[in-house]
């Protein structure tokens, strides 16, 4: 008798351990989750809604309170550097706009090795720092240029608006062109050649099919390149001459005067068209994803041939061909600057730069590839948590915190990292000077596009799977670990290798947080170019570009892995 009732009572016992234990777990689930959600919101706030207000109270800052002057100061003083820019930005546009399309065209409509080898071309593009261009230009087209004074005997001064027009456009078609390039992979390529076999001209298809398919985009193309005209400084620094931007502006009130009420001012200028065009943008986006949805092709191109397609073909293909040929020239330029030294009027091999480089101060390289993978791996987390709340958890508010989001998609660079000055400078938020604030800025600025990625793969999995997690007894937790974080591992992959390449090459938004000490990578190629170290630049860039390629290739491989792991 007292055996039955000491196995009862036992028996009570685990129940009562068990349901305490069931009790608990979804508690803390519970609170896990509502802390995380708080977390992500949080910091939203605090590192992209906060700098944007300090920048923007401190733009109609005067010496006894709030006052328009520095606006009508602004806008008499540097009013025909607003009209530079203007110009500038609608000259760039048009033009990149024209080499993306002939491009993404060019490309599509090749197959096999050529358009992988075209490709990879592009991507080198993408992957090299800002600045290359401008290297590139001199090295290639100024006084003592390889092709203007060495091939063509002439001595033309490089530094003018037409020198910073063309390179803007070369520097900003790559990804214009891999945007396109992305539409139109989507085409049904069936429907393309059903209209040949019906008799239509290669002609017809190009001027009727392809290139209305891809107006949306088009126009795209033309807003986002005039907004990140808007936004570079660097290239007018470098190649501008006595001809100047306003962002070039806003970047020399900072350095030389630190006037923070005038830059902020200048950036509110540049602010205003940019949110201006941005929705614009996100109209015609909308019906570009619409255009796109509606395809059902695969990624493979169409053999159209361009040459047989009138003048619209060939100026196509000429275009392009134009196009690739300064890439490789200036890329090329690039790999080789560095092992040349001029003697007795000509060039001979050296590794002296080399040996220069490795006693230049490469903590920078470390300290940039550091930070780099930092904001992989934390933006790219951050990314997927902010998605997971707001698309497959539609929490409340979620409209004004993904707008919230986009914002520093529309500014200009100098914008954010000038409202970071102003934000992080003082107690309890003093952050300027240290890594953490540079971490911050690139993670918030790259967000944009990192969660949109993460978006487009959420809509991927089926919802069952969070039903099955939680019919089994899975809480919230349990589903973000067990469902979201497998089902997004091509997303990670990408947006990882976004956020790290991006990291490494970005200059506007982190140009005026860095401490003179602990300079990036990118920041000692600005320097060397600037001081007219055109070797040491060269071999700065191309350590930067194989580092990145290194990286990327590296991920490619663990994401292909992860691809034949599932299969088998």
């Amino acid at each position: 008798m007292n055996k039955v009732v000491k196995e009862h009572n036992s028996l009570n016992m685990n129940n009562g351990r068990k349901a305490s234990k069931d009790t608990f777990l979804p508690v803390f689930s519970r609170t896990v989750d509502g802390t995380l959600r708080v977390v992500v919101l949080a910091l939203i706030l605090l590192f992209i809604l906060f700098p944007m207000v300090c920048i923007a109270l401190r733009s109609f800052a005067g010496p006894e309170g709030p006052t328009l002057g520095n606006y009508a100061e602004v806008f008499t003083k540097y009013r025909q550097n607003f009209v530079n820019s203007i110009v500038v930005g609608v000259a760039t546009a048009i033009l990149c706009t024209f080499f993306s399309v002939c491009t993404a065209l060019f490309i599509y409509t090749k197959t096999g090795k050529l358009r992988l080898a075209l490709m990879a071309v592009l991507l080198v593009s993408m992957v090299a720092p800002p600045f290359v261009s401008s290297l590139a230009y001199i090295q290639l087209y100024g006084r003592r240029g390889w092709i203007t004074y060495r091939l063509l005997g002439l001595s033309l001064n490089p530094y003018n608006a037409l020198g910073v027009i063309c390179m803007q456009s070369i520097s900003f078609a790559p990804m214009n062109a891999l945007f396109l390039i992305g539409i139109l992979s989507k085409t049904d390529s069936a429907s393309l050649r059903a209209a040949r076999d019906l008799g239509a001209d290669p002609a017809h298809v190009l001027r009727d099919m392809l290139i209305p398919l891809i107006r949306p985009g088009i126009y795209v193309s033309l807003l986002l390149s005039f907004v990140r005209s808007l936004a570079d400084f660097g290239t007018p620094v470098i190649i501008g001459g006595r001809f100047s931007t306003i962002a070039s502006e806003i970047y020399l009130k900072i350095i030389g005067y630190a006037d923070l009420e005038d830059a902020s001012a200048m950036n509110m200028f540049l602010l205003l068209p940019s949110i201006g065009f941005f929705f614009l943008y996100r109209h015609l986006m909308t019906k570009t994803g619409g255009t796109a949805d509606a395809q059902r092709g695969g990624q493979e191109g169409f053999d159209l041939k361009l040459l047989r397609c009138g003048g619209t073909g060939i100026a196509v293909s000429g275009a392009a061909l134009l196009f690739f040929v300064m890439m490789i020239l200036q890329y090329g330029c690039i790999f080789v600057s560095g092992f040349l030294k001029r003697k007795a009027g000509s060039y001979v091999f050296t590794t002296e730069f080399l040996q220069e480089l490795f006693r230049y101060d490469l903590s920078t390289m470390v300290r940039s590839v550091v930070y780099a993978l930092i904001v992989g791996f934390v933006g790219t987390f951050f990314a997927i948590l902010f998605s997971y709340y707001t698309e497959w958890r539609k929490m409340r508010g979620r409209s004004f915190f993904d707008c919230l989001v986009t914002l520093p998609y529309m500014l200009p660079g100098t914008c954010f990292g000038i409202g970071y000055i102003l934000a992080f400078n003082k107690e309890p938020l003093a952050l300027m000077g240290t890594g953490i604030i540079v971490i911050a800025n690139m993670i918030f600025k790259q967000l944009p596009t990192s969660t949109k990625l993460c978006t487009a793969a959420l809509s991927q999995i089926p919802r069952a799977q969070e039903y099955a997690v939680r019919d089994l007894g899975g809480g919230r937790l349990s589903v973000l670990k067990d469902v979201i974080l497998p089902g997004l591992r091509p997303a990670f992959f990408s947006s990882f290798s976004y956020n790290f390449s991006t990291a490494m090459t970005t200059a506007g938004a982190v140009i005026f947080l860095i401490n003179p000490g602990k300079k990036l990578a990118v920041f000692k190629l600005f320097d060397a170019v600037s001081s007219g170290e055109y070797a040491i630049a060269s071999l700065i860039s191309t350590l930067i570009i194989i580092i990145v390629l290194v990286v990327e290739g590296i991920i490619y491989m663990f994401s292909m892995k992860g691809v034949k792991t599932n299969v088998s």
